[in-house]
């Protein structure tokens, strides 16, 4: 397998709301011919869960072959809430990993008990964070929207979550196959690629785990005039963390978005140590306040990557990842606008909003960050 040349994508949609990323990837799953091959991290009941299972059911009705991937550990009540009924409609359904006290048995797994706790209990670190829809092998729909009403504003209001995807159509669109197939099938981290695309980025095997965050750092080292990074979870690796603070000491302009909100708790303490570093040495953090801000982005100069891989350990370690790059100049322009939008509705954190936590709270916060490469 040659590596791809391409440096542009034929289409490319961006959507910023969930409301429309799903209209339409539900309206695509309408006119589905051949197959269906989706993975999501999350897949939780709800109106949006149950639309998406009634379109899986209903295009595997017509003979489409549709394949599903969910991660046991993200979808825990996806085993009672859907499973049956999709194996019912003949769509066929894996778990990345499930949590290992579950005795049920589920595709794939060993008819041995202890086997299975086994496999379990050596995968729980590994996980399978993708969020992706491949329809009839050519149109991809890749971002960092779980299946779960928190990214409908039609249920959850103002308290939707802040999110980005985009709709793709080119020929590196095929190696989502793969990687589908690979995960399908039971991935293992040895699983060696050849070669690789260069609009969509991977991490399902070891050697494709590295290039892809060599690809990020890469990026990172050679961008001189700016770094936005807009991030749920700010745990970066020590290498990441290094290049942030030398590229703002070299003049370049690092920006961070992290929000205030967030669904894990922990994370805002495991941060605040390494934002002060970073609040040290120039680079301008930005709190975002209106809601919860989930949407994973890098900009390093005119290279812009969006999908599901945060800035932490678990993405850049542990659990299997798909970004794609942006290539059309006018989403480009949608993406820089946007997060300067982004900045007008956050606060600035400084150094001094790290001094004048009491002691104690900056104790706890550099306890908690010890466990960073867990998160």
């Amino acid at each position: 397998m040659r590596r791809s040349t391409r440096t542009r994508w034929d289409t490319e949609t961006l959507f910023t709301s969930g409301d429309d990323y799903f209209a339409q990837m539900l309206t695509a799953l309408g006119s589905a011919r051949y197959s269906v091959e989706l993975e999501s991290y999350i897949f939780e009941k709800g109106v949006l869960a149950d639309r998406l299972v009634t379109a899986l059911e209903t295009a595997a009705s017509r003979g489409v072959r549709v394949r599903l991937i969910v991660d046991g550990m993200g979808s825990p009540a996806f085993v009672s809430d859907y499973w049956p009924r999709l194996e019912r409609a003949g769509v066929r359904v894996r778990f990345f990993r499930a949590k290992p006290w579950l005795l049920k048995r589920l595709p794939g797994d060993s008819t041995h008990v202890l086997m299975r706790f086994i496999k379990r209990l050596r995968s729980v670190n590994h996980g399978n964070h993708r969020k992706f829809c491949l329809i009839d092998g050519r149109e991809l729909w890749v971002g960092s929207f779980n299946v779960s009403d928190v990214h409908l504003h039609e249920v959850s209001g103002d308290e939707t979550w802040k999110d980005v995807g985009v709709r793709v159509i080119g020929g590196d669109v095929k190696y989502a196959h793969h990687a589908f197939q690979r995960a399908f099938q039971g991935w293992s981290r040895m699983n060696w690629p050849r070669r690789g695309p260069r609009l969509l980025l991977l991490n399902d095997s070891f050697l494709q785990k590295r290039r892809t965050r060599l690809e990020h750092i890469t990026q990172l080292r050679r961008a001189r005039q700016r770094v936005w990074i807009a991030t749920p979870y700010f745990v970066p690796v020590g290498r990441v963390h290094r290049l942030l603070l030398k590229r703002a000491r070299q003049g370049c302009d690092v920006r961070l978005i992290t929000p205030q909100k967030n669904d894990v708790w922990i994370i805002k303490w495991m941060s605040a140590p390494l934002l002060r570093s970073l609040a040290r040495v120039g680079v301008r953090i930005f709190i975002y306040e209106p809601r919860f801000s989930h949407q994973k982005l890098l900009v390093a100069d005119d290279w812009i990557s969006v999908g599901s891989t945060n800035l932490n350990h678990r993405s850049f370690l542990h659990d299997l990842e798909m970004d794609v790059v942006i290539t059309h100049p006018e989403n480009k322009h949608r993406i820089l606008d946007g997060f300067i939008q982004d900045q007008k509705l956050s606060h600035v954190f400084r150094e001094s909003d790290w001094v004048r936590l009491p002691w104690w709270k900056r104790a706890l916060a550099s306890v908690f960050s010890l466990a960073k490469y867990w998160a």
